[in-house]
């Protein structure tokens, strides 16, 4: 069943008789003459304390005058608005009868476009999912446009746009497979793991930016290699002089003798025969080669006999 449309015409009889309104205010250069004059003869006043209640009087006789003007201002515009806000009350009935028949056909219009609409999203979603697949690419990361639900966008100019956005998804993902396989080789030749630096790039790093903090850690990672180097072979060497020390690693002082032209066979003979009891020490000493050789000094003087006895580190 077709519906009827009756078509309206620019000559829709709406006819409205309007005649201006005419104010006037009788002997309206009297009355300004007057309200000035009046007005005149207060301005400029400079009242004392005393004068308060002449003031307050003439305060309010000037508020009378003016509350008399607005209020038959007031009154006036009340009489000539009567006739307007009773046509515009018209004006309103016949617009509402208007409105109310438009409503339900608005909302039918509105629900077969959103119909064709959906339809036309449907096809559209078609599209995608067909040129996603033959790019391998998950539809869902195409980008919908708005523009595609406009029946004035044609389906070869829709097609045209999303296989931009796909072959721009393709080449990226190509080049991210590239940068991933890249990175980890890196991180293969450094004998580290690639995970957190492959997560670090896919977060938006470049693949400069990447490489560069390997090394930087790879960096870190040799110079605190070579300082542990460095603080265990200064610790070995410690261990070592300590092991000799606790050994007996020392300088030995030479045979002395008391004089060079006594053998020691004589030096021993002397210490024999002294009247003191002889006594034999083993003693360990440690110190600089200038003080040994003051040690032996003293030692010849005194006639001290001294046996060396082969140490550990005689060679050091």
């Amino acid at each position: 069943m077709t519906n009827e449309v009756v078509q309206t015409t620019d000559e829709m009889n709406f006819n409205v008789k309007y005649i201006p309104a005419e104010i006037q205010i009788r002997d309206f250069d009297k009355l300004h003459q007057y309200v000035t004059e009046y007005a005149s003869k207060y301005q400029n006043l400079a009242f004392t304390a005393e004068d308060v209640k002449d003031a307050k009087a003439v305060r309010s006789n000037l508020n009378k005058m003016s509350k008399a003007i607005d209020d038959r201002r007031k009154e006036i515009k009340r009489e000539i608005n009567k006739p307007l806000d009773d046509f515009e009350e018209k004006t309103k009935v016949l617009i509402n009868i208007v409105n109310e028949t438009v409503r339900p056909i608005d909302a039918g219009i509105k629900e077969i476009e959103a119909a064709e609409k959906a339809e036309r999203q449907k096809m559209i979603n078609g599209i995608i999912e067909e040129i996603a697949s033959n790019y391998g690419i998950n539809s869902n990361r195409i980008i919908f446009d708005a523009k595609w639900l406009n029946k004035t966008a044609t389906e070869v100019t829709i097609r045209a746009a999303i296989v931009e956005q796909v072959e721009k998804l393709a080449e990226d993902d190509k080049r991210m497979a590239n940068d991933i396989a890249f990175i980890e080789e890196y991180a293969v030749k450094r004998k580290i793991d690639s995970t957190g630096w492959i997560a670090s790039y896919k977060r938006g790093s470049s693949v400069t930016d990447v490489i560069s903090q390997i090394d930087a850690v790879e960096e870190r990672k040799r110079a605190e290699e070579e300082r542990r180097r460095a603080e265990e072979a200064t610790a070995k060497v410690k261990a070592e002089q300590q092991q000799r020390y606790e050994q007996g690693v020392q300088q030995t002082i030479e045979v002395a003798s008391a004089a060079p032209e006594q053998s020691v066979q004589e030096i021993l003979t002397e210490i024999e025969e002294s009247a003191e009891p002889v006594r034999v020490a083993l003693l360990e000493l440690r110190g600089t080669k200038t003080q040994f050789e003051a040690l032996n000094q003293y030692m010849k003087e005194y006639g001290i006999f001294v046996k060396r006895h082969k140490c550990a580190g005689d060679n050091q």
